[in-house]
């Protein structure tokens, strides 16, 4: 299923880093607590918050601490078959890197 989205991937990013700063910020942390609770460094955070730029891994220790990790595993799910004529028809096609 597929959803049409006006969002562009810069303004998610945004989107992120200001919701990432207000969980900060709700639970009173300064930027160096922070830092210190997720192991991602100062100015990593500082850069993170003003123009929405982290490493996945980075993102996702955020994650860990400020939000919901499990969250991460919905995004991209797998196609569960529904009935015994989908799993029969379902079966997976070998791929070449070339088409």
């Amino acid at each position: 299923m597929s959803i049409i989205s006006f969002t562009t991937p810069g303004e998610m990013q945004t989107q992120l880093a200001q919701k990432f700063k207000l969980a900060r910020l709700a639970q009173n942390h300064s930027r160096a607590s922070a830092a210190t609770l997720t192991g991602v460094p100062e100015g990593t955070l500082r850069a993170f918050e003003s123009s929405g730029k982290i490493s996945l891994r980075q993102f996702l220790m955020l994650c860990h601490v400020y939000g919901e990790l499990t969250q991460c595993e919905t995004l991209f799910p797998d196609k569960t078959p529904m009935s015994m004529d989908e799993l029969l028809a379902d079966k997976p096609k070998r791929q070449r890197g070339r088409e």
